[in-house]
């Protein structure tokens, strides 16, 4: 295996960890809860004292249903076979609400639709990845 192929077999187990837990809660903040799309929904569901952030019980909760969803057969373990599909369908999703989030964006009239002329106006901030995330990770 040469030294690009580590380095990308390492980046890909990355991404893998990574990504069921960036579909599940997207941007979790640790004192103000979760930001960006679906914030309401997440709020909705795991924010049981309704203060507007998930504490640590909140957020055990969201563990719970992120084990769950991989664990295909609820046997209680996350099969070696099941986890690529399962990684697969989490960043499906989490690509499906950057997309959205970005469609919010150039829908300034806020009607559901993107027109020729907000397509055209649409410019995205050069430091900013369409969920108001800084690309320097600040």
């Amino acid at each position: 295996m040469t030294m690009t192929h580590r380095t990308f077999a390492a980046l890909a187990v990355s991404a893998l960890l990574a990504t069921p837990l960036t579909a599940f809660a997207q941007q979790m903040g640790p004192a103000d809860g979760p930001r960006g799309p679906g914030r309401a929904e997440m709020l909705a569901k795991y924010d049981t004292n309704k203060d507007g952030k998930l504490d640590d019980t909140e957020r055990a909760a969201i563990k719970a249903d992120r084990f769950k969803a991989l664990d295909k057969d609820g046997d209680g373990k996350v099969k070696r076979a099941d986890f690529p599909a399962a990684v697969e369908a989490a960043r499906e999703k989490a690509r499906q609400d950057h997309e959205l989030a970005m469609f919010d964006k150039m829908d300034t009239d806020k009607d559901g639709t993107v027109t020729a002329a907000e397509f055209a106006a649409f410019k995205p901030a050069r430091d900013d990845d369409h969920r108001g995330h800084k690309r320097d990770g600040k």
